[in-house]
C-alpha cells in the first residue's frame, strides 16, 4: 500500500470519527431542546427528568453538553479539511508545474532554419 494510499484511508477515518462526534453532539441538542420544550407535565417527561439527572451529575444538560460536543468537533473537522486541503494543494501545483514545464519543451523545440538569399 502507498503512503498515499494510507494517509487517504487515515484521512477517511478522521473525517468520520469526528463527523460522527458531531452528530452526537447535534442529537444531544435536539434532546436538550425537546426535553424543555414538550408540552408535557414534568413529572411524565422522561426527558426532562433525564436532563435534570445528567445536570446533576456533570453539571450541564443535554443542551449544555451538546453545544460543547458540536462545537469542539465541528471546529476539529474544519481543522482536519483545511490540514488534508494543503496536501491536495500541493499536488494539483506539481501538477501544474508539470504541465507547464513540458509545454514549455515543447514549444522549444528546434523550428526549420529559413535562409534568405538574394537572387541577382
Amino acid at each position: 500500500m502507498t503512503d498515499k494510499k494510507k494517509n487517504k484511508i487515515l484521512e477517511y477515518i478522521i473525517y468520520g470519527t469526528f463527523g460522527a462526534l458531531a452528530v452526537w453532539g447535534l442529537v444531544y441538542i435536539v434532546l436538550g431542546l425537546l426535553a424543555s420544550n414538550l408540552p408535557m407535565p414534568d413529572a411524565s417527561n422522561p426527558l426532562k427528568s433525564a436532563d435534570t439527572v445528567i445536570k446533576a451529575k456533570f453539571g450541564l444538560g443535554f443542551l449544555g453538553w451538546g453545544l460543547i460536543l458540536f462545537g469542539v468537533f465541528g471546529v476539529a473537522t474544519a481543522l482536519a479539511l483545511i490540514y488534508f486541503a494543503k496536501d491536495v494543494d500541493k499536488d494539483y501545483e506539481k501538477k501544474q508545474r508539470r504541465e507547464a514545464r513540458l509545454k514549455r519543451n515543447v514549444e522549444v523545440a528546434p523550428k526549420e532554419e529559413t535562409i534568405d538569399v538574394k537572387v541577382e
